[in-house]
């Protein structure tokens, strides 16, 4: 197999921080594309169930690493969430997606996220090319894994949080609805 295709920098350092941080737990991974993080992530002991729809921009033409199965984020969760204990989305496509697989997550358990984070503070240099503005706007941002080498000045590895005041207002019938798939939160 040629040299993996990743969006993002999963160097040995962060790795290893990261496997720390997991502690154990039990992880669902979602746009995991050819696997390769939920591949180094395993080899360190890593208990790790990954997830993607396989598309074109994610390398999984190239090859796969690991053992990833082709359903969609909000599905992954559906699925998989209360067996899970971290949600990890590592570049995940801009769209609602992500936002989506995080209101059903839940505000009770952490988002690992690996990407671009949109900063409007730089104007249009500060657009990010990771899920959306929405789920930055519901998301809170905690620990920061510093051992994450990124590219450019939006890259970067955090802990996030579905802020519990946006978590309150999703009623029971967007948790356990298909609609959610195609629903846009207000917020």
């Amino acid at each position: 197999m040629n040299k993996p295709i990743s969006w993002g920098t999963f160097d040995p350092q962060f790795i290893d921080d990261l496997v720390r941080w997991i502690d154990g737990r039990r992880v669902l991974e979602v746009f995991a594309g050819n696997g390769l993080l939920a591949k180094l992530l395993s080899e360190k002991g890593v208990e790790i169930k990954a997830t993607t729809l396989l598309s074109g921009h994610d390398g999984h033409n190239e090859g796969m690493y690991f053992d990833v199965e082709k359903i969609d984020a909000v599905g992954a969760v559906q699925v998989y969430g209360d067996g899970s204990d971290i949600l990890l989305m590592s570049w995940p496509v801009a769209s609602e997606a992500a936002t989506h697989a995080a209101l059903r997550w839940g505000d009770e358990k952490p988002i690992v996220f690996i990407g671009e984070v949109t900063n409007h503070d730089l104007g249009f240099a500060g657009l990010g090319g990771c899920a959306s503005d929405v789920f930055f706007e519901l998301t809170n941002e905690g620990k920061v894994f510093n051992s994450y080498n990124p590219r450019n000045m939006l890259e970067r590895a955090a802990v996030r949080f579905v802020d519990p005041q946006y978590a309150l207002k999703i009623d029971s019938s967007y948790k356990s609805s298909s609609a959610a798939h195609s629903m846009t939160p207000k917020v």
